[in-house]
């Protein structure tokens, strides 16, 4: 029993299943520790020191927390009846109402109590046991966890990623009974398939990590790079001990998903033909790093060499037979790329164009060759503006699709734009048109590289402008989990490619007034302008599309640590750019602890309170004082107001949000002297509207940066 004892305990859970995808193992196993943590948290279940640790395998999801209670004291709970004028006469005896509130509490109204003027019963719950919500729990947060694609292998339980086969809960020494998924729980955990197939038994939550590895299971920690340093380090004695003078060839996603689909590692190298070699190095990198997830050899130069290291989940007593495995799996697969390649290169780029009219971009957006004149005419508008010759542009959106229809693209999808680029290339294209193909669907996950020219950078937002506008016209956004065309990831791209605080290379000075000035809206606008009329509202999607976009960046940014209150601030300024955003918010965040910037936003919440309870009017204070008012104090303001105008529309012209806050903090003390002095809601209407309008002339300089009112102080929690 999981309540044996008071003193709080580890907690061990282990969701066994069949092979996890690689991909989704470490993102799941994080979720799911997450989650789980947060739901006994709230539960009060966890005491306030506890730490939570987690681990997977291709096999399992594992949580460890520490200081779990094992029982949970039950809550009195105050059910109040009737006042005690209406429970009891004048002789105290008690009423029908008095009676009837005992009866419903299932008690004689002896033992009622009274409590501020009322009849009371105070009733206490009882003692809840961990066992009794624990498998409930876990079994909710399984099925509330995030994932694009899942399994159903029975009729009466949830699906889930891969079909689940057991479950081990154990608290302290105890296990907790309980069922999820259809499994009872038990002390018992797997070992390695080929070594250690008996089920092991756990005996205690410390005991985990040293019993799994006599069962030949190695846990790989959810942010511990142990493993993969682990097995890096057997790749590079497999391949000295074969080749002295070569070393394999780093590739952290390839390190990163290897890992993720062994339990019991080990290394062995193999060959291939070195007629391969004459592939360019993208395809090679393709078929042996990213299809078959074996590291190449290269020498001490960076040359690669016809061999490699492929890790497998095994100790075999053949190694040789298992590495002339892999031979034939690698080199076939390598035949294939080669033969695609040579026939591929007997067609130049501009010959495949009308095979782009035969491939549907989407049911309601036509073909790619339609898609095709859509990025080209969205590069005519804007080429010129980005820096990039608009000629040379529009080539590059006539080709940038073309290698979709190559059969080296058609067998390995992931070699779009490098393969167009090696096309164009040895079809005489310009270097930097073939640079910018290269990049064209550069960056490929949230946190991979960004292109590193201007021109791959624009063609790269262009494919991705005009895949949220097309999706968006025809009403197919993103709801919840669900986004099969990969919306957010588009959209996450394009927000890191105009991002400042992302690395900008390649950028001319125009690149960057482009990407900081002109607004998103308009971006999108001219890109559902190219799609034809009937399909949806332009200025309505463009909207839609920029608060999506908006939403990516919030995520990204406080991802990285940035402050809620600061980006709802910044947003509600109303900023055009993703870049104007950024800057904003490094703004603020330079100047987040200055004492004068935490008085102008007590200020300023003021000025915003007085503002929201006034109608909106069209007048507003233009000139000098006289204007407004012969008092000083209010001279003293709008002078200060006047003065600052130029020089903060000057600096918000350019972008430069910091100089603009520190001419802001000078408005505190006439502000502050404005209210100690003059009353805004004078009882003379005029008076009151015009120190009303002087006030909304204050608040649209002090809203340049940022909504002020929106901001917490420092202090604030």
């Amino acid at each position: 029993m999981s309540g044996h004892s008071s003193p709080p305990q580890d907690l061990l859970i282990e969701i066994g299943t069949l092979e996890l995808p690689a991909r989704l193992a470490a993102p799941l196993s994080r979720e799911f520790a997450s989650r789980l943590f947060s739901a006994l948290g709230e539960c009060d279940w966890i005491e306030p020191d506890a730490c939570l640790e987690s681990w997977h395998t291709p096999r399992r999801l594992a949580v460890r927390i520490s200081r779990v209670r094992g029982i949970s004291p039950g809550q009195t709970v105050v059910h109040r009846g009737p006042s005690l004028e209406r429970a009891f006469d004048i002789k105290g005896q008690p009423t029908a109402a008095a009676l009837g509130f005992a009866r419903k509490q299932g008690v004689g109204w002896e033992e009622l109590g009274r409590e501020e003027g009322y009849v009371v019963f105070r009733k206490k719950r009882p003692d809840t046991h961990l066992e009794e919500v624990l498998a409930p729990l876990v079994e909710k947060v399984l099925t509330d966890l995030p994932r694009d694609r899942e399994m159903r292998w029975h009729s009466r339980v949830p699906p889930f990623v891969r079909p689940i086969q057991s479950i081990l809960f154990l608290h302290g020494n105890f296990p907790v009974p309980g069922r999820v998924y259809g499994l009872d729980a038990t002390p018992l955990t797997r070992g390695h398939p080929v070594h250690h197939p008996d089920p092991l038994p756990v005996m205690s939550s410390n005991d985990y990590e040293a019993v799994l590895a006599s069962g030949c299971v190695l846990l790989q920690g959810s942010d511990d790079p142990g493993l993969r340093e682990r097995i890096w380090a057997l790749i590079e004695t497999a391949a000295h001990a074969w080749h002295p003078d070569w070393q394999p060839v780093r590739n952290e996603a390839t390190l990163t998903e290897v890992a993720n689909m062994v339990e019991w590692p080990s290394a062995l190298t193999g060959s291939f033909p070195e007629r391969f070699l004459a592939l360019p190095e993208a395809v090679l990198a393709e078929v042996l790093l990213g299809q078959q997830r074996v590291f190449p050899l290269s020498d001490a130069a960076g040359h690669w060499k016809p061999g490699f290291v492929a890790v497998v989940n095994l100790e075999s007593i053949d190694p040789q037979r298992v590495g002339r495995g892999e031979e034939r799996v690698v080199s076939p697969r390598l035949a294939d790329a080669h033969f695609f390649y040579q026939e591929d290169l007997k067609q130049a780029p501009a010959e495949r164009l009308p095979d782009l009219d035969e491939i549907i971009f989407a049911k309601k957006l036509g073909h790619l060759g339609q898609r095709r004149k859509r990025i080209m005419k969205w590069l005519s508008r804007w080429a010129g503006d980005f820096g990039i010759d608009t000629e040379l542009a529009q080539e590059a959106g006539s080709l940038v699709l073309a290698d979709l229809t190559s059969r080296l693209v058609g067998e390995f999808p992931r070699l779009a734009g490098i393969a167009g680029a090696v096309y164009a290339s040895a079809h005489g294209s310009p270097p930097a048109l073939c640079e910018a193909l290269a990049e064209a669907y550069l960056p490929e996950t949230a946190n991979s590289k960004l292109p590193q020219t201007a021109f791959g950078r624009l063609l790269s937002m262009a494919l991705r402008i005009d895949l949220l506008a097309g999706y968006f016209l025809i009403g197919e956004k993103p709801t919840g989990q669900r986004d099969p065309y990969a919306l957010r990831r588009a959209a996450l791209g394009l927000v890191r490619l105009m991002d400042p605080a992302e690395d900008w290379a390649g950028c001319t000075p125009g690149t960057c007034r482009f990407l900081l000035d002109t607004a998103l809206t308009s971006l999108f606008r001219s890109a559902l302008e190219t799609y034809p009329e009937g399909l949806g509202n332009p200025e309505i999607q463009a909207g839609e599309l920029y608060s999506f976009l908006m939403e990516r960046f919030r995520g990204l940014y406080l991802d990285g640590g940035g402050r809620a209150d600061h980006y709802e601030a910044v947003l509600a300024a109303q900023p055009t750019t993703i870049g104007s955003t950024r800057l904003r918010l490094d703004a603020l965040n330079r100047l987040k602890d200055q004492p004068d910037l935490t008085t102008l936003i007590q200020i300023a919440k003021r000025v915003t309170h007085l503002l929201r309870h006034r109608e909106e009017t069209d007048t507003a204070v233009v000139g000098r004082a006289p204007t407004v008012s012969g008092e000083r104090t209010e001279a003293y303001l709008i002078n200060q107001i006047c003065d600052l105008e130029p020089i903060v529309a000057e600096a918000a012209s350019t972008h430069r949000y910091h100089e603009i806050l520190i001419h802001l903090c000078t408005l505190q003390n006439p502000l502050a002297r404005f209210f100690d002095e003059v009353l805004v809601l004078s009882p003379d209407p005029k008076l009151k509207e015009k120190r009303l309008d002087l006030l909304k002339r204050a608040n649209r300089l002090l809203s340049t940066v940022a909504d002020f009112s929106r901001l917490q102080p420092p202090h604030a929690p």
